[in-house]
């Protein structure tokens, strides 16, 4: 099969080819060109999908979501471990079917991730490829400790290390602590107790994320050395420099931080700060800190070489599952180039995620994982809301 359309990107950043082509093979990118090129080269594949005004991408990536959380629902108390399945389920697909071929899910009720993957494998759903932490590690009464069974509490060395060995156990790839919540100058955990999470996961070739938006446990998240930080709001210029440095990412979750402060501004604008609770003048506050931090910071670290990924973190009841289209759309509002934020939705979360070459880009050998949307998001990003096509490993979903 050779697919076309008006604009290829490839997601490395800065390849675009005009009148683009993709030949499939399988499941597998067999090669990639202008469409007059591949077209002439190939006159027995009789298979061919042109899209026309249309651009052909690589599948986007969210990297923080959170498809098994039940304990912000409304109705909280009917999600047995089967509804919170079939709610998982069905958030996972809504993700593929937005053009999100691969999600990283960083804590979720436990065993749901796991349990979606064996079934996608055996062929009874078709879900996203999901790469999870299954349930996160905190200290007792930190952050999000209310998650139910999303989040293990534990204290100390040793019980870190048991916890990041029974998460192993379970199936995650990745290990993921929180250390920090709304109070500046308090890390939930200690700098031996993260360099010990960070060493565990290490020892079961696992990579590790963190939690973290203020200081110092930004400063300990660094130190330590996690594959990536998420949030990061207040993130120093020196801090992003060593991350460069020492390949550590940054997943800044732009969006859900815009979309509560602008939500939460329109209140303010129609009435005054004084119809916000007491609750909500504090999230107000915070947020309207964390997005001034990334206006002023996002497209400075990227610069800088810090490797910036895109995640969500949209849990909210009503919320679009992994909205990726938006985030990166967000980005650019920021100061990022739209090529630069395709890049960060595909190539750059496949490098963290040790899947180069594999998925992120669409280059001869990596895996199908193909998105078609109308209209040109290199002049308006809102194109990439327009799906036409997804295809997840060549197969259209």
């Amino acid at each position: 099969m050779i697919l076309t359309a008006k604009r290829l990107i490839t997601g490395d950043g800065k390849t675009v080819i005009d009148n683009g082509a993709i030949l499939l093979k399988g499941n597998l990118i067999e090669e990639v060109g202008s469409a007059a090129d591949l077209l002439a080269k190939h006159p027995e594949v009789s298979d061919v999908c042109d899209f026309g005004d249309a651009t052909l991408l690589p599948g986007l990536i969210d990297m923080h979501v959170h498809i098994g959380y039940w304990y912000n629902r409304r109705d909280k108390d009917i999600y047995d471990k089967y509804l919170v399945g079939y709610m998982a389920l069905d958030i996972a697909k809504r993700a593929l079917a937005s053009g999100v071929t691969t999600i990283r899910d960083l804590s979720s009720a436990d065993g749901v991730c796991q349990a979606l993957n064996v079934a996608a494998k055996k062929g009874f759903v078709r879900v996203p490829r999901i790469i999870h932490c299954n349930m996160a590690l905190n200290a007792t009464g930190g952050h999000a400790w209310q998650a139910g069974d999303s989040i293990v509490e534990v204290d100390g060395e040793d019980e870190i290390r048991k916890a990041v060995r029974h998460q192993v156990r379970s199936g995650a790839q990745w290990i993921k602590v929180m250390s920090s919540h709304r109070t500046p100058g308090i890390s939930e955990y200690t700098q031996e107790e993260l360099c010990v999470a960070v060493d565990e996961a290490k020892r079961n070739l696992r990579k590790t994320a963190i939690h973290s938006s203020l200081q110092p446990s930004l400063e300990y998240a660094v130190v330590a050395g996690f594959d990536t930080i998420e949030h990061g709001t207040d993130l120093t210029e020196d801090q992003a420099r060593r991350m460069a440095e020492k390949g550590i990412a940054w997943d800044p979750t732009v969006l859900v931080h815009h979309f509560a402060y602008k939500r939460l501004k329109d209140i303010v604008d129609a009435g005054g700060a004084e119809t916000l609770t007491e609750a909500q003048q504090q999230t107000y506050r915070i947020y309207g800190a964390s997005n001034a931090s990334f206006r002023k910071n996002l497209k400075a670290f990227y610069d800088m070489g810090v490797t910036i990924t895109s995640g969500t973190d949209m849990i909210g009841e009503g919320a679009k599952p992994a909205p990726v289209a938006a985030e990166l759309a967000v980005m650019v509002e920021y100061g990022l180039t739209p090529l630069q934020a395709i890049e960060i939705g595909t190539s750059n979360c496949a490098k963290v995620l040790g899947l180069e070459g594999q998925i992120g880009t669409l280059s001869q050998g990596a895996i199908a994982d193909i998105f078609v949307v109308r209209g040109n998001p290199l002049q308006d990003m809102a194109a990439l809301e327009e799906v036409l096509a997804v295809y997840f490993g060549g197969e259209k979903v």
